[in-house]
């Protein structure tokens, strides 16, 4: 069996709909050109590979894998930001251009069997797949702004969205019926030496790292007056999800997802009363904290008083970042209440951050950006982290010199005071303008 095609995709949680109707539509149209070049003669079809339908249960699925990886025609390969950061994917990857390259050493020409796919926008192609071409004019510059995916949700059965898989259609065809890598054995996606050009090994995680998310947002029922989108909610605040028109996942799961994919062990915890004893916790055993902070969240009690604490708090390996939904991004009233929300909570780090080009308060955060933004502050976080830990290695007598203020008790439920050093008295810290500009917060927007 040569499956004219291997379907290489970031296999996200959840939903994976538009992926499946994707594959079906380019399985049918590859059939009409088949006909087409064949002249209508029936001819044997090997399907081509889609791990959720074409992995049986109870089957290896690395052997699966490897086969389908090894034999198959060509690949396909959605290209998302979440693509380049998975290290399967990279894996997958690796054994396809290896095969490839066989070929190319062998015949001296290039099958262009490889076809990417502009799934979603990507920020940036790491250096292991910047060879390969794939932008394409004959796609249209809907395909090259906004992805596949966004079209084939607009339009289905739309014609833009049928031209594009024809021609990807054809694209196949080509490769696959003009030239015939050579098939290999026995891959093993798993092994150390399968190890894909991305991430870089810069981006991953040194083995063993942990990472704390942790979540301040409101539920269906808190949210239940006052929201005028009540898809974000759900029964705990690890279920929020302002991006719930684009991804069906919470944005917690989401993060957390992102950063397994890069070596991370991720836990994930709400905001709570021991807030400031659980991040010098996670900070004593290198382990870096990210906050997921809706904004309207942070303009209520009892959550605006623990951030707020945490705001004048000096917590080295920690981050916070404020989602924001497509309403809060426009000019209206809720864009207004979002970011007096963000610097009312945050006013210390909105200030200190407004010359950083990479400030550890990341706000006004997109759909399309919440994942480079993610890996960017992580990168910096863990950096902090780590320069925090050498100097305490330098000299024992800084431990004994750097505290952390506790944060206010959020309920009486689940205290734990015998975790939270007593008070110390914060210097005080000039600030000159707590609020940015409007030249600023034009930037930040």
């Amino acid at each position: 069996m040569e499956p004219y095609f291997f379907l290489s995709y970031a296999r996200r949680r959840g939903p994976r709909v538009l992926v499946k109707r994707f594959y079906d539509d380019l399985c049918a149209e590859l059939r009409r050109e088949l006909r087409r070049l064949r002249k209508g003669n029936a001819m044997p079809f090997d399907r081509p590979f889609l791990d959720v339908q074409s992995i049986q249960v109870g089957q290896d699925w690395n052997a699966a894998l490897g086969d389908a990886l090894g034999n198959c025609r060509t690949m396909v390969a959605l290209y998302t930001n979440d693509y380049f950061r998975s290290d399967f994917c990279g894996r997958e990857w690796k054994a396809f251009e290896d095969r490839q390259r066989s070929h190319r050493e062998v015949a001296g020409v290039d099958a262009k069997a490889l076809i990417p796919v502009l799934w979603e926008p990507v920020q940036s192609i790491p250096p292991g797949a910047a060879h390969i071409q794939y932008d394409n004019l004959e796609f249209g510059e809907n395909y090259a702004q906004w992805g596949l995916r966004r079209i084939l949700a607009a339009d289905p059965g739309g014609e833009e969205y049928r031209r594009i898989v024809n021609l990807l259609a054809r694209q196949i065809l080509v490769a696959a019926e003009h030239f015939r890598i050579p098939t290999v054995d026995g891959l093993d996606l798993t092994a150390p030496e399968s190890a894909g050009p991305f991430p870089s090994a810069a981006e991953r995680a040194e083995p063993g790292s942990h990472a704390l998310l942790l979540v301040a947002a409101r539920t269906a029922a808190t949210a239940h007056n006052r929201s005028t989108d009540p898809g974000c909610h759900g029964e705990s605040p690890t279920d929020w999800n302002p991006y719930h028109a684009e991804f069906t996942e919470p944005v917690a799961g989401r993060a957390s997802q992102l950063l397994e994919e890069r070596g991370f062990t991720v836990r994930t915890e709400i905001v709570s009363d021991v807030l400031g004893a659980t991040l010098d916790e996670a900070r004593g055993q290198g382990q870096i904290a990210v906050l997921l902070v809706e904004a309207q969240a942070a303009a209520d009690e009892p959550f605006g008083r623990a951030l707020r604490a945490y705001d004048r708090s000096n917590h080295p390996g920690s981050a916070a970042i404020v989602p924001c939904g497509p309403d809060e991004a426009g000019d209206g009233t809720q864009s207004k209440a979002y970011w007096e929300a963000v610097r009312g909570a945050f006013p210390f780090n909105w200030a200190k951050g407004a010359g950083d080009p990479l400030p550890l308060l990341q706000s006004g955060i997109g759909t399309d950006q919440f994942d480079g933004v993610l890996h960017a502050v992580v990168a910096k976080v863990q950096n902090h982290l780590f320069s925090f830990l050498e100097t305490l290695e330098l000299s024992s007598l800084e431990i004994s010199r750097i505290t952390s203020t506790p944060l206010p008790v959020l309920s009486a439920v689940g205290a734990q005071p015998d975790r939270i050093r007593p008070a110390q008295p914060s210097p005080s810290r000039p600030v000159s303008d707590p609020f940015p500009s409007e030249q600023e917060q034009e930037q930040d927007r």
